[in-house]
């Protein structure tokens, strides 16, 4: 006679934590549903994360489409003084293109260039590409066809923004016609 065991299925709880520490980047709910199940309450699961990492070193955020642990707020500044390097902080240009990108998109250089009133160098469009925040989603349908811009996940996660709607107070001046 064969006899054969089967393992436990984990703790779904714990399964959830284990997956936010192993994920560089925010965790979606098709991801956890993959992971945990089709029959699991995410919602429930999500708010027993949360209450598990109250008071903790980090906290259960919500970023873009998923969530993910993040240091807590009142310790940022202390971890920031020991980090080996400190953030790169972006030119004050690149961050107004950024915005617009962000208030407009999808939009294209010339776009930009006549909503700023000024020439947009290749490299700044290329140094928020390199770095992930904004990527191409096409081309606009007019002669030229130039390339369409938009911000990416990793935007939002840069940024601690659930979406963009949470920018709208910033960016309001921005949106328009051009």
């Amino acid at each position: 006679m064969l006899l054969t065991m089967t393992s436990p299925s984990p703790d779904p709880v714990r399964l959830t934590e284990a997956l936010f520490f192993q994920s560089s980047g925010p965790v979606s709910r098709t991801t956890l549903v993959r992971v945990l199940g089709e029959d699991v309450e995410i919602a429930q699961i999500l708010s027993e994360v949360a209450r598990r990492t109250k008071g903790l070193g980090f906290e259960l955020v919500a970023v873009g489409d998923g969530w993910m642990f993040r240091t807590a707020p009142d310790l940022a500044e202390a971890l920031r003084s020991v980090l080996e390097r400190p953030p790169e902080r972006l030119p004050r240009a690149v961050l107004e293109v950024l915005l617009l990108i962000a208030a407009r998109q999808p939009v294209t250089r010339p776009e930009i260039e006549s909503f700023r009133d000024a020439a947009l160098p290749q490299k700044t469009l290329a140094l928020l590409q390199e770095k992930g925040l904004i990527r191409s989603v096409g081309r606009k349908p007019v002669p030229g066809q130039p390339q369409l811009w938009a911000t990416t996940e990793a935007f939002l996660v840069t940024y601690g923004l659930r979406s963009l709607a949470e920018l709208d107070p910033l960016l309001e001046g921005l949106r328009g016609p051009l």
